[in-house]
């Protein structure tokens, strides 16, 4: 039995960042034939919810990265790596090191939490005011990070900036025990992204834990970026968008239609034909 697994963020969702009339429509006939579908997406509830509600998913998402595994229609965190105290208030030493306020997620009571600072840049507000008002998530605005951890089950460091700040923070979180960590050039802005998380958790970890409701022996997915390599790595059949980053290509099966044009639905229709 095969599943089929795609990312969010330039690879099924456009510069809109929207799902596409005619690849909802594509995907859930599909769906509705037996396909088998899921999303594993650098997203939070907060806003892959939202995406997601006109797809007729039946399987559950993996998001963060792995991080979490989400029922998208109870609104269910169903399970949850986060990372320990002691590592937590390492990574938060380096952000002091650096002079960085990252973003520092935490579940408590089936919501997720974001803590922040002040803002340094532009791209950084942008981030917050997309998703400030969603229903799913509330940002809390501190002066102590290290008293916000006491409070919640941290799962995830993000922060922006330019390439070298964001490269040599990366590279000192990465030698704590228990953490991964990514930086790629970010989708929308123009800046880099890092993300920091246990190192339990990937998007194919995540494909691994849908095992518990599906039974499939061929996993076929679909990506752009460095954050989809753990999943490339585990599928049987990888495909990249043609906006994909360099790393990805070199890895897919093969390269199928850029996120403005549909691949991944474009894909999935002549795959089954």
């Amino acid at each position: 039995m095969e599943l089929f697994v795609t990312d969010l963020d330039g690879t099924l969702i456009n510069k809109d960042r929207k799902v596409t009339q005619k690849s909802v429509e594509i995907i859930n006939n599909l769906i509705s034939l037996g396909m088998n579908f899921t999303v594993a997406t650098a997203r939070t509830p907060a806003t892959a919810v939202e995406i997601l509600q006109d797809l007729k998913l039946k399987l559950p998402v993996a998001l963060m990265n792995g991080v979490l595994i989400y029922d998208t229609k109870e609104l269910k965190y169903i399970d949850i790596k986060d990372i320990n105290t002691e590592s937590t208030y390492k990574v938060l030493d380096i952000f002091e090191k650096y002079n960085k306020n990252p973003l520092v997620y935490g579940i408590l009571e089936n919501h997720l939490w974001v803590y922040h600072k002040e803002f340094e840049h532009a791209y950084e507000y942008n981030f917050y005011k997309e998703r400030a008002d969603k229903k799913l998530k509330t940002f809390v605005k501190v002066t102590d990070y290290k008293e916000s951890v006491l409070k919640s089950n941290i799962i995830n460091f993000v922060a922006f900036d330019e390439y070298e700040k964001i490269k040599r923070i990366a590279e000192e979180i990465s030698k704590i025990d228990g953490i991964n960590v990514n930086y790629y050039r970010d989708v929308y802005e123009d800046c880099y992204f890092l993300e920091a998380y246990s190192s339990e958790a990937s998007k194919a970890n995540g494909i691994k834990y849908l095992s518990k409701y599906i039974n499939y022996d061929k996993v076929i997915c679909f990506g752009d970026n460095v954050n989809d390599i753990p999943m490339f790595e585990l599928a049987d059949e990888s495909y990249a968008t043609s906006n994909a980053a360099d790393e990805i290509k070199k890895i897919a099966t093969d390269v199928i239609g850029s996120c403005e044009e549909d691949g991944v639905a474009e894909f999935l229709k002549s795959r089954f034909e």
